[in-house]
């Protein structure tokens, strides 16, 4: 039995993915009795949700957990689990490097964790780590409705796991196969956080693209979601080449809650490390693409992800690269220096770019992307945009923080206007990455 209102602390490291499946965790503990705490000093669970995707996370995570020991030395009554992609991953190592963990717990082993808590409370202390990290193609949480504590925005995970298998990536390992969650319990959810506040909803997945539920694509759930009253705006992360259909962008072109904004990664500029990372696409279909989707949708704002320094890529692939975001001209991106991940093909490939190399790639990249970020915001100055209010501006309590519908930041004035309000802003000066915004 589960003592009333046990106290837990949940920290999360890593993607949206990893903050949605926190939101699950919360509604579990939640529906089970337990009490959220925002200090883990005065916890008596606490859960580090984790991410493996990307070599910092994983680091940082398995920093936090190692910091974490000074707590259980305090009260060896203190539970202490670790959740997510590194359970997957890494399981036996975490028991071995961290002795004191009391959970390790996988990410489609959630609903165990009631009992799994329950039985660890009344164990003698100093047990070695229960571990629960088995993948379940069935599993996904369709029934379990995100936890929503307040603000304006909310995720929903609409696909769990991924099927392309790119060469560089662990997503497949450590969070399964491709499957898609019914339709009308996706709707359901968004319909429960805009009765908690809501207002601007990202559906997620590894490849949301692939959504297929009873022959609704997910064209069909933009749609369905956008249609919900109450919602102000809909976005979505992430898209893959492969799967992405000009019925996307009709919608957004045609639903104004639909966000004109598309984070499509293309991981490199040159075809034969495109082959290598087995992403199923040469350059020129990602160009064919990015420019269907600009005639449908004119102001479309465009994100991607990029890796430098991959096995065996060479400066002139490299160069092919930078060639490519010249042409594109990209809002923004995110771009990393390789790193091998567990389990994947490319850690099997020599990693035969050596490091000051990948830096100084990585170190060029930043700064070319950079400067065109500047100048496409440079050219929306003096635009008049609908900006939705998702609180206080973080360095100013008389200013309100928002974004345009195409994501980019602004600050304003406050004038009696509330967090989840629609406002008309004209763009003003620019700071940083930030507008300065003024009631239009």
């Amino acid at each position: 039995m589960i003592p009333k209102e046990t106290s837990v602390f949940l920290q999360t490291y890593g993607c949206q993915m990893n903050v949605a499946d926190s939101r699950t965790v919360e509604s579990i503990l939640l529906d089970a009795g337990f009490r959220s705490v925002g200090n883990p000093d005065v916890a008596e669970v606490i859960l580090v949700n984790t991410c493996a995707v990307r070599e910092s996370a994983e680091e940082r995570a398995l920093g936090q957990l190692a910091s974490l020991s000074r707590l259980k030395t305090q009260d060896g009554n203190r539970i202490i689990g670790v959740l997510g992609c590194i359970p997957q991953e890494m399981k036996d190592e975490l028991v071995r490097r961290l002795p004191f963990l009391d959970l390790v717990v996988g990410l489609d082993e959630y609903r165990q964790l009631p009992y799994l808590i329950e039985e660890r409370l009344a164990a003698a202390p100093g047990q070695p780590a229960h571990v629960a990290a088995k993948l379940n193609r069935r599993e996904l949480y369709d029934d379990v409705a995100p936890h929503h504590s307040g603000g304006i925005t909310a995720f929903v995970t609409i696909t769990r796991g991924c099927d392309k298998f790119c060469s560089f990536c662990v997503v497949p390992y450590v969070r399964g196969r491709e499957r898609s969650r019914p339709l009308v319990s996706i709707i359901a959810d968004v319909e429960q956080l805009v009765t908690k506040g809501a207002r601007e909803v990202m559906l997620l997945g590894q490849n949301v693209d692939a959504y297929q539920w009873d022959g609704k694509s997910f064209a069909d759930c933009l749609e369905a979601v956008a249609a919900i009253e109450g919602l102000q705006r809909v976005r979505f992360l992430t898209s893959h080449p492969q799967d992405i259909h000009l019925r996307i962008f009709e919608v957004m072109r045609d639903n104004p809650k639909v966000c004109p904004y598309l984070h499509l990664p293309i991981q490199s500029g040159s075809n034969r490390i495109l082959a290598v990372m087995n992403r199923g696409y040469p350059r020129e279909r990602y160009l064919e693409i990015i420019e269907s989707a600009r005639e449908i949708v004119p102001d479309l704002a465009l994100s991607t992800d990029i890796i430098v320094g991959f096995p065996s890529e060479t400066e002139g692939e490299f160069d092919e690269t930078l060639d490519l975001v010249r042409r594109v001209r990209f809002d923004s991106a995110f771009m990393f220096k390789y790193s091998a991940r567990p389990h994947t093909k490319a850690a099997c490939m020599p990693d035969n770019v050596p490091e000051t190399e990948k830096i100084r790639r990585l170190e060029a990249l930043i700064s070319l992307q950079k400067r065109i970020s500047r100048e496409r915001n440079l050219a929306q100055l003096g635009r008049v945009d609908s900006v939705l209010i998702e609180g206080v501006a973080p360095k100013s309590s008389s200013q309100w923080f928002g974004r345009t519908p195409d994501f980019r930041p602004v600050v304003f004035s406050q004038n009696g206007e509330m967090p989840g309000q629609v406002v008309r802003v004209k763009l003003g000066e620019l700071s940083g990455f930030t507008f300065r915004g003024h009631p239009a």
